[in-house]
Formats: structure tokens, C-alpha cells, sequence
């Protein structure tokens, strides 16, 4: 179902090292309740000013005095857990991880150490191994929340969302359930099938100051629709489109909300307004989206919008990016790319220096310019790397490229990088499902599609579809025949299905 994939991504988008490590960011309370003082007067004062560094944002200070500590008492419980937690917040997590086992060697049933070290192989990419740690925190600590919400992102990015339910719910009246654990919360609800309860979560926070970052909006706005709520929907997609302009994702699921009423409510604010610049981009780009291939006067309205918007604001990013896409979108990407060039020399903010030269990229591919495309891929995918939430959409568009200029090896070495930074992305796990089966890795290959199958949902038939065919072909392969029939028959009711 196409809510799971949804609920996967604000987990796994929300839900990175970055909230990890702000996780575990420390209190002024934070020192271990059943750590024992470190006996000597100059250690004790050497301890007692590593945290004070440490609470007070000081970490390399902190690291260096509670190394000073274990140097000459090496099993001091409490400098072992602020050592490992000023590291964390450096970003030494292997360091990290070592300090904080050393704790819990020393007190194995110290909630707080296996809680942190749970998040701190969470933050780096090691799920499998955080999950045990995280469990045992809850089980000694069942009011733990952080330790509670690191599991449930586990649970929600193995399409589990229930046992996230189960984990969150609980705790929902507490006063420490944040923001983070409400949207943790709904998209449980969302994957696993209660929509309405994800919407009474999430749709009260849609106009709060300041706003929700964008993959809520996509949350609210897909499950929005299944509830049967449409009002709901077109509120999330009027605020989430004006917030987010440049937000492919949101304006993606907006279309299958926008109807003509809307969009006219759009052209009267416009009318009434025509130096509303965020209106005329985000009209701009609808209309791009929506003009069909001979709707020559959608398309001329799109361009007039978006070159007004320039004019309005010659060097903003913003507007500069939006007319070189709505030119590339409707092939003009000889006129795209200077204006493109321009966007990126106008000092836009890395997240929409990535998406202009995604667009660069494309634009140069659709001339034929393929070296040119793939230098320019190249440097969105470098930029890329260096967000904090990278767009993960944007750089698979890049695998596609490699891909299509018979470029393998780097197109694995991009694939796997891409499921790093999300392991929800479903074309992402379509393609590793058939680079398994390239493998002669068939049972592994069969459990990727086969979650792809489940979660790719029926308004994104392409990908549902292509895992239907590689099933029938791989179950065809393994001589499991019973499964390859349920594929074909699949197969041929969609086919009667989609018959007029």
C-alpha cells in the first residue's frame, strides 16, 4: 500500500543520525543515576568540569577531561557514559560505541547505557545491532521514550507499523511526548492501515509556528485522502505547497488533490495580488505539471507565470530554479539551462543547489549532451551527500542515468549509497531485488520484491507492476510454481482491471 511506503519515509526521513545524536544530547541531570564517584579530590573536580562542558555544548573539552579521568582510573562508569556521549556528539561513533560498551559491561542493567548505545549504532546505519540494545533499555526502563522511539523507526522502516503503534502508544500521555513522537506515532497508524488516527495526530499541527517539515504534509495528505477527508487533504496542500516550493514530493501528491476549484482559488489570490511571488511560482508549477501535450495555452500561462515571478525577484533562487524547471518540463531545456545557471549563481540555500543541478543534468540529457549530463549529475550527487536529509528521488535519477549509459558498477556504487540514506526508497529496492537475482541470491531477490509487491500501492502501477513481472520471471527461475501462478494471476486481473 502506497500509505506504508509514505508512513517509511517520514520515519526514515525524520527519523535520521541527526535526530539520534540530538537524542542523545545531554541534560544537566543527564549523568548516570547508579555511577560511582571516582574517589580523589583532582579527579572529582576533573569529572565535575567535563560535565559541565559536556551540558554546556563543550564536547571536545568534555571528551579531553573524561579522558584525563580514564586514564588513571580506566573503569569509572560515569566517565565512560559522558565520554561516550560527547563523542556521539562529534560524530565519533565508533569511539562512542566503544566507551558506551565498556559502560555497560560494568553495569549491565543501566537503562540509559543501552539506550544510548542503541541510538549510537542507530545513527550509524547499524539497525540490526541497535535493536537489542534499544529493547533491553525498554525492558529495564519502560518509560523510556527516546529508546521508544528509535525502535519504532526500526519497526515502521521493516514495514512494521503496528509494533510501532504498540511501542508509542503507551507512553502518549506522557508530558515528554514530543513532537518527534507524534509523527513517529501517526505514520505507525498510517502504515498500518488506521489513517484517520494518523490525520487526528498530525492534521492540529499542519498551522503551527514554526511550520512541520515537509514529509508531514506528504503524511497528512496521502492519508488525508484515504479517510475520505478531501477538506483535510486541500488545507495540507494549500499550506504544505506555499511552504515547501520547491518540493517535487508534495507537489506530486497534491495532484492527485487539485481540481480546478483549487487551482482557480489559487488564480483569484493571484489576480488579486501580482506581486504575490510564492502564488505565482506555485501556480507556475502546477500548471507545468498538469498541461497535457497539446494544451499549448496551459503551457504559455505556466511560462508567463514563472517569467513574472523572475521579474519580480531577478535574483531570487527560488524563481530563477522554478522558470529553468518549467522550461526543461515542457522541452525547452536549450532555454532551461542558462536559466538554470543562473539559479545556482544566485547563492541558493545546498538543498536547492542539488535540485538545480539535477535539473541541469536532465536538461543536458534531453539534448543529447551525455557527458555534459553526467558531470552535472555528478556535482548534485557530491551535494547531495552533504544534506542533512538528502534527496533521495533526486539522486536515484542519477543510478537511472549511469544505468541507461551501460555504466553498472557505478551504478551500484550510487544504489548503494541510496539505500543507505533511505532503505524505504522502493525503486531503490526494486532495483537491488534484481541485482540479488543477477547475483544468484534468488530467496534474497524473492523477499525484495515481494516487498516492493506489498508496499508499492496501486496508484504507482509502473513499480507495482514491475515487481508482479519480476516475481513471475524469478518464481519461474526457482521452479516454485505455485507462487509464479499467484503472479500471473495477479497479473491478468490487473490487465482485466484496467480494461475500459
Amino acid at each position: 500500500m502506497m500509505e506504508a511506503v509514505e508512513a517509511v519515509k517520514v520515519a526514515s526521513i525524520l527519523f535520521v543520525a541527526t535526530f539520534c545524536l540530538t537524542a542523545l544530547q545531554p541534560q544537566t541531570n543527564s549523568r548516570p543515576a547508579r555511577a560511582e564517584p571516582v574517589p580523589g579530590s583532582s579527579l572529582e573536580t576533573v569529572l565535575a568540569q567535563a560535565w559541565d562542558d559536556l551540558t554546556g555544548g563543550r564536547y571536545e573539552q568534555a571528551a579531553a577531561r573524561f579522558r584525563l579521568v580514564l586514564a588513571r582510573r580506566s573503569d569509572a562508569p560515569e566517565a565512560l557514559f559522558g565520554l561516550g556521549i560527547a563523542c556521539s556528539q562529534l560524530g565519533r561513533l565508533q569511539e562512542a560505541r566503544v566507551a558506551l560498551e565498556s559502560y555497560i559491561r560494568l553495569k549491565p542493567s543501566a537503562a540509559d547505557g543501552h539506550s544510548a548505545l542503541g541510538l549510537v549504532l542507530l545513527a550509524a546505519g547499524r539497525p540490526a545491532d541497535a535493536k537489542p540494545e534499544l529493547e533491553r533499555a525498554l525492558r529495564l526502563e519502560p518509560h523510556n521514550l527516546e529508546a521508544a522511539k528509535a525502535l519504532a523507526h526500526i519497526e515502521i522502516e521493516n514495514y512494521a507499523g503496528q509494533r510501532a503503534v504498540s511501542l508509542l502508544k503507551p507512553l502518549a500521555t506522557s508530558a515528554d511526548f514530543d513532537d518527534e513522537a507524534r509523527r513517529l506515532l501517526a505514520a505507525g497508524y498510517a502504515q498500518s492501515g488506521d489513517h484517520r488516527a494518523a490525520v487526528s495526530i498530525l492534521g492540529p499541527t499542519l498551522d503551527r509556528q514554526p511550520p512541520p517539515p515537509p514529509q508531514v504534509f506528504i503524511l497528512v495528505i496521502g492519508s488525508a485522502l484515504r479517510a475520505g477527508d478531501t477538506a483535510i487533504a486541500e488545507h495540507a496542500c494549500d499550506l504544505g505547497l506555499r511552504l515547501y516550493l520547491n518540493s517535487d514530493e508534495i507537489e506530486q501528491r497534491c495532484l492527485r488533490v487539485v481540481s480546478m476549484p483549487f487551482v482557480e482559488r489559487l488564480d483569484s489570490t493571484l489576480r488579486g495580488s501580482v506581486e504575490d511571488l510564492p502564488t505565482l511560482i506555485l501556480m507556475g508549477r502546477l500548471l507545468a505539471e498538469i498541461a497535457g501535450v497539446s494544451d499549448q495555452a496551459t503551457k504559455e500561462r505556466c511560462i508567463q507565470l514563472l517569467e513574472k515571478a523572475v521579474v519580480l525577484s531577478p535574483s531570487d533562487p527560488v524563481a530563477l530554479y522554478n522558470l529553468g524547471r518549467g522550461l526543461r518540463i515542457l522541452v525547452r531545456p536549450e532555454q532551461a539551462i542558462p536559466m538554470l545557471e543562473r539559479a545556482s549563481g544566485a547563492h541558493p540555500n545546498p538543498e536547492l543547489q542539488t535540485l538545480i543541478w539535477t535539473q541541469i543534468a536532465l536538461a543536458e540529457q534531453d539534448l543529447g549532451h551525455n557527458t555534459r549530463a553526467e558531470n552535472a549529475f555528478g556535482r548534485a550527487f557530491q551535494l547531495n551527500r552533504g544534506l542533512a536529509r538528502p534527496l533521495v528521488a533526486s539522486a536515484f535519477l542519477f543510478y537511472d542515468f549511469l544505468m541507461a549509459e551501460t555504466k553498472p558498477q557505478q551504478a551500484a556504487t550510487v544504489l548503494g549509497e541510496l539505500l543507505h540514506w533511505d532503505p524505504a526508497f522502493l525503486p531503490a529496492r526494486m532495483q537491488h531485488a534484481q541485482a540479488l537475482a543477477g547475483a544468484g541470491r534468488l530467496t534474497e531477490a524473492a523477499e525484495e520484491g515481494e516487498l516492493v509487491a506489498r508496499n508499492a500501492g496501486e496508484d504507482n502501477q509502473p513499480l507495482l507492476r514491475a515487481a508482479h513481472i519480476f516475481l513471475l520471471q524469478l518464481y519461474k527461475r526457482m521452479g516454485r510454481t505455485e507462487e509464479a501462478a499467484r503472479q500471473a494471476a495477479w497479473l491478468k486481473n490487473s490487465r482485466t482491471a484496467s480494461e475500459p
